[in-house]
């Protein structure tokens, strides 16, 4: 339904609702669903064996998903990769995997507790974690990794039109605060 041809009700229902379609997102991302059916269409009962998932419970996922886009059901019950999909593959340009896994594991957690950060004007994530964000992610590799690709994922594009747009040549020092793993300055030096 177009959003503007939506009801008041229906538009808070469709916001209300929308955790529980990015955990899906994130419970596919997680298992590496887009990853599995990048070769071909699979059943859930394939899917299921891969994953060490239910297959009913799986199939119910891929349901789901499938009735927001994210991937298609086919006629014969198996699932197939669609172009939403492919944006949850490990390997895609600009994929959105790792931000999936990102906002559904630490960040699903903070966001849950938002009505702290209201009451307290703290961040919701220190209060979770007990330190913040970036003092997590130093004690957490692979924490710190997935959000590295995430940023990567979401921004990671404009390198190359910021490459094509201005001439770093002649300049003497280069700084990319708050460049996180780096890729932007290592375009630039390439």
């Amino acid at each position: 339904m177009k959003e503007d041809l939506m009801l008041p009700s229906e538009k808070i229902v469709q916001m209300l609702t929308g955790a529980s379609r990015a955990q899906a997102i994130y419970v596919a991302a997680r298992l590496g669903l887009a990853d599995l059916v990048k070769d071909g269409p699979k059943t859930a009962a394939e899917l299921a064996r891969a994953t060490s998932t239910h297959p009913h419970a799986l199939h119910r996922l891929l349901r789901a998903l499938a009735s927001e886009g994210i991937f298609a059901e086919e006629a014969d019950g198996r699932f197939a990769l669609t172009p939403p999909a492919a944006c949850l593959l490990t390997d895609a340009p600009q994929s959105q995997r790792s931000l999936a896994l990102m906002m559904g594991e630490e960040h699903f957690r903070a966001y849950g507790d938002l009505l702290y950060s209201v009451r307290t004007n703290k961040p919701a994530f220190d209060h979770v974690y007990g330190k913040p964000i970036f003092d997590y992610l130093a004690t957490q590799p692979r924490s710190a990794e997935i959000f590295d690709a995430a940023m990567t994922g979401v921004h990671g594009a404009e390198t190359a039109a910021m490459l094509d747009a201005y001439d770093f040549k002649g300049i003497g020092t280069l700084a990319d605060v708050g460049g996180g793993n780096g890729s932007v300055l290592r375009g630039v030096l390439e």
